[in-house]
C-alpha cells in the first residue's frame, strides 16, 4: 500500500477566477497511528540501521514491499527522512563541511563542546562484570553563584579535540568486589559530535511483520474517516 493512497481528497482550484476545481490529495490530513501498537514493545523489536539501509530498502527487506517504508517512518515518528534518518559517511562528511563552513580535517581538530564523563567499573575477583558511562555537557567556565564569579574549570579542560583530562578517581574494595569511579573531562570535536548525533538515529524499532496488514487496514479506516 502506498502511503498517500489512503489520504482523503479535497476540492481545490489553482485559479480563483474560474469555477473549475480539482480533486487533490489532502497531505495535511493527520491520524493517530495505532498508538497502542507503537507503545507496545511486545509487538516490535529493536533494529540498528546500517549504511546499506534506506527506508524503502529496509521496508522491502523486512516487509517485502518498498512502499511500506511509511510504516517504518511513522512507527518511529520520522517525518523527514532527509534529516531524521542516519546519513551515510560521504553524505555526513559533506553535511559537516557545509554546516560549519570548514574542511573535514578542521572539524576533527575544532572543539565543539566539553563533556563530563563518570565511568563506574565493577569487578568481581579482578574480572569486569559491569561498566557504565554517564555523560553530560559542561561549559568552558564554571559559575560560582554565591560569589557571583566566573572561573575556568579546575583542573583545566583539555585544549586538544577528542582528548580527555582525568579529574578524580575513587575506588573501594570489598571481599571479592572492587568498585572504581573515574571522572574525566573531554573536549569533543565537531566531527565526533556530529557522528555521535548521526549514530543516535540508527536505533529504531520495527513493527513485527505479522501486524503489517492490520496496520494498513486500520490506517485506511482512520484516513477514510478524516
Amino acid at each position: 500500500m502506498k502511503y498517500f493512497e489512503s489520504f482523503p481528497k479535497i476540492a481545490y482550484t489553482f485559479n480563483k477566477n474560474t469555477i473549475n476545481v480539482n480533486a487533490v490529495t489532502n497531505v495535511l490530513a493527520r491520524s493517530t497511528f495505532l498508538r497502542e501498537v507503537s507503545e507496545n514493545v511486545d509487538l516490535s523489536y529493536e533494529y540498528i540501521i546500517t549504511d546499506d539501509d534506506s527506508p524503502d530498502i529496509l521496508a522491502y527487506k523486512v516487509y517485502g514491499d518498498a512502499y511500506r517504508s511509511w510504516i517504518i517512518l511513522l512507527f518511529n515518528n520520522i517525518f523527514n527522512p532527509n534529516y531524521d534518518w542516519p546519513m551515510k559517511e560521504p553524505v555526513l562528511n559533506a553535511f559537516i563541511e557545509n554546516k560549519y563552513s570548514m574542511s573535514l580535517q578542521e572539524s576533527k581538530t575544532t572543539i565543539h563542546h566539553y563533556s563530563k564523563e563518570i565511568i563506574t567499573t565493577s569487578l568481581y575477583q579482578g574480572v569486569v562484570i559491569n561498566k557504565t558511562v554517564e555523560k553530560s555537557i559542561i561549559g568552558e567556565y564554571a559559575v560560582n553563584f554565591k560569589n557571583n564569579a566566573i572561573s575556568q574549570h579546575v583542573p583545566p579542560l583539555p585544549t586538544i579535540a577528542d582528548t580527555s583530562t582525568s579529574v578524580t578517581t575513587e575506588s573501594a574494595s570489598f571481599t571479592d568486589y572492587d568498585l572504581t569511579i573515574e571522572t574525566k573531562h573531554t573536549a569533543v570535536s565537531i566531527y565526533t559530535f556530529e557522528v555521535e548525533e548521526n549514530d543516535l538515529r540508527r536505533n529504531i524499532r520495527l513493527l513485527d511483520p505479522k501486524y503489517v496488514s492490520r496496520v494498513e487496514n486500520e490506517f485506511r479506516e482512520l484516513m477514510a474517516n478524516g
